[in-house]
């Protein structure tokens, strides 16, 4: 996870030594210029709109890798807030707070469908299973682009595991990105995102519930999110 950090921070970084290479020469040339005759008004504002060309292509850089560190520091802390070792599903369901005919973000329905025990326990902090679900809830929702939609939420036991099934109808993933999207901090919602969510949530269940996490696109429409973590032996 540090390791693909880095690399989403290595570009803009490598891009920013660039641009700050040819301000210093830009403002070698304009010291340059000082005092020589020759050079015109006309030199002096191209050299100008040239060093604002490279302030201009250096603040989304420092926007971008900002966005990234705030993104990586508020999923920490969230990952890492204290709570139980042990939690049942019951627990997770009041935690996650979803209930029937329950309205989020731009009128996108979230259908619980609780087809387990909900006795049942699951090893491991109860916080962060809330967040990583959380971020495919609201993936779901932004999907429809702020139209009307639907999600559904199912918990269900299969062999020795409890499954987690996210499924909406939106845009989907494109296939340029579906091979990548565990691998690598990208995103579906372009300039709007930083591809950190998926890409700690899918950590987070690998690392710390020694389960498994998967997406497929829908025949019609949109894709469907699955989660399987091993149910703890009572």
């Amino acid at each position: 996870m540090i390791g693909g950090i880095a690399h989403n921070l290595n570009s803009p970084i490598m891009s920013m030594a660039c641009m700050i290479d040819n301000l210093k020469k830009l403002a070698d040339e304009y010291k340059d210029s000082i005092g020589d005759s020759d050079v015109t008004k006309e030199d002096h504002l191209e050299i100008a709109k040239e060093m604002i060309d490279c302030i201009d292509k250096i603040s989304p850089q420092c926007s971008y890798m900002s966005n990234i560190i705030s993104n990586v520091k508020l999923q920490a802390v969230k990952l890492n807030q204290s709570s139980s070792e042990r939690f049942t599903i019951d627990e997770l369901i009041k935690t996650l707070n979803i209930k029937s005919s329950n309205r989020i973000h731009s009128d996108c329905l979230i259908i619980p469908q609780i087809q387990v025990d909900k006795n049942l326990e699951i090893n491991g902090e109860i916080n962060n299973l809330v967040q990583v679900l959380d971020n495919l809830i609201l993936n779901a929702c932004e999907s429809y682009d702020g139209n009307e939609g639907s999600i559904d939420f199912i918990i269900r036991k299969e062999n020795e595991n409890i499954k987690f099934i996210i499924r909406d109808k939106g845009k989907g993933i494109t296939d340029e990105l579906k091979d990548r999207i565990f691998k690598e901090m990208v995103t579906t919602k372009g300039k709007h995102g930083t591809g950190i969510g998926l890409y700690m949530s899918y950590s987070t269940i690998k690392g710390r519930f020694g389960g498994d996490m998967w997406f497929e696109n829908n025949e019609d429409r949109g894709v469907t999110f699955y989660i399987a973590i091993p149910i703890t032996d009572n």
